[in-house]
């Protein structure tokens, strides 16, 4: 009984295995046909956003919303200068006058004399309502001298001269524009005020004599609009405080003694 049963399990063993060898066999995928199918898939997604990226004919991307540049606005915007919040005496002759705003609220007026190279010019501009970054004297005046085309070939050391808004920082300087001109460039700065002024005189004559025509030039400017509480009072200060030496009887004198025989 024993041998029999093995005789059939035997007998079954081998159909299997005969029917198993009479199917046919199930190949198996070749590797590098994968890789390739898989490669084709790459290279068409690369072709795709490549041609995404290709710029239209305005020059944008495809497919990217072309971004919009805005300039920042100015600081300083100009504003009408009519009616003159500042004038200078007529007896230096005719000025005119340009007006600015900056974005804080401050106001920049700026008087300007003849034209530079003239034997009399000067420019002044004086700022209310705004204080500015500390800057040194000759920093402060290279960059107002390229504000109206110059340049600072030289320059002394800067010193203090009295005038009747109080001590204005001066130094002797040759400004460079389509010629070459002596002049006295100054500063002054009231901070409790928020007022201040700097500019140039030129068309100057000895050292000792810039002092004075510089702080009589200072003497003669004058506030001509009484809507700023804070400058009308300023401005009347200061003429309480004016020179002797700038005063028409003093220039009546200095005349008089120069025509003595």
């Amino acid at each position: 009984m024993p041998k029999a049963l093995t005789a059939h399990l035997d007998e079954d063993d081998m159909f299997d295995l005969a029917e198993e060898r009479s199917l046919p066999r199930r190949r198996k995928p070749v590797p590098w046909l994968r890789m390739a199918f898989l490669s084709s898939l790459a290279i068409a997604a690369l072709a795709y956003f490549a041609r995404e990226d290709e710029p239209d004919e305005s020059g944008a991307p495809k497919g990217l919303t072309p971004s919009v540049l805005i300039a920042p606005a100015p600081v300083w915007k100009p504003i009408p200068a009519s009616p003159a919040l500042y004038a200078l005496d007529k007896s230096l002759g005719p000025a005119t006058a340009e007006a600015r705003q900056h974005t804080s609220g401050g106001r920049e007026d700026t008087l300007t004399l003849g034209t530079f190279g003239e034997a009399r010019h000067a420019r002044i501009a004086l700022i209310q309502g705004f204080s500015e970054p500390a800057r040194s004297f000759f920093v402060d005046l290279a960059r107002r001298a390229a504000e109206a085309g110059l340049s600072v070939a030289r320059n002394t050391q800067s010193r203090m001269v009295a005038t009747k808004f109080g001590p204005v920082e001066t130094a002797a300087v040759t400004l460079v524009g389509a010629t070459e001109q002596s002049c006295q460039a100054f500063r002054f700065a009231d901070a409790s005020n928020n007022f201040g002024f700097h500019g140039w005189l030129c068309g100057a004559a000895a050292p000792t004599a810039d002092d004075v025509q510089l702080a009589c030039f200072v003497d003669r400017i004058t506030l001509t609009n009484g809507d700023y509480s804070t400058l009308k009072a300023l401005f009347a200060r200061a003429e309480r405080s004016r020179l002797e030496v700038c005063s028409p009887a003093a220039k009546t004198a200095s005349i008089g003694v120069k025509n003595r025989p």
